[in-house]
């Protein structure tokens, strides 16, 4: 079972820098794994951009952890080291 949480974050853009400088910075954020949610004009030129990412983390398996923990109960000391390097 996976648990999904979600981070967000804005970004504050000058329309008098062009649409170049904004669409870059959203790339670059995109490669990050951002996600643009929305935009919103603030005044007559500033975009705030709000953008969110998604993170999954994999919840703990109870069941394959103990299956685990008796199988190394189970594997001499020389196999384990082996595997380790």
């Amino acid at each position: 079972m996976s648990k999904t949480t979600y981070e967000n974050q804005f970004l504050v853009f000058d329309v008098r820098d062009g649409p170049k400088v904004i669409i870059e910075q959203l790339n670059a954020f995109g490669q990050d794994g951002w996600v643009l949610s929305t935009m919103l004009n603030v005044g007559d030129t500033q975009i705030v951009a709000f953008l969110t990412k998604g993170n999954v983390k994999d919840a703990p398996n109870p069941k394959q952890s103990e299956q685990q923990k008796i199988a190394n109960l189970w594997t001499t000391s020389d196999k384990k080291n082996k595997d380790e390097e």
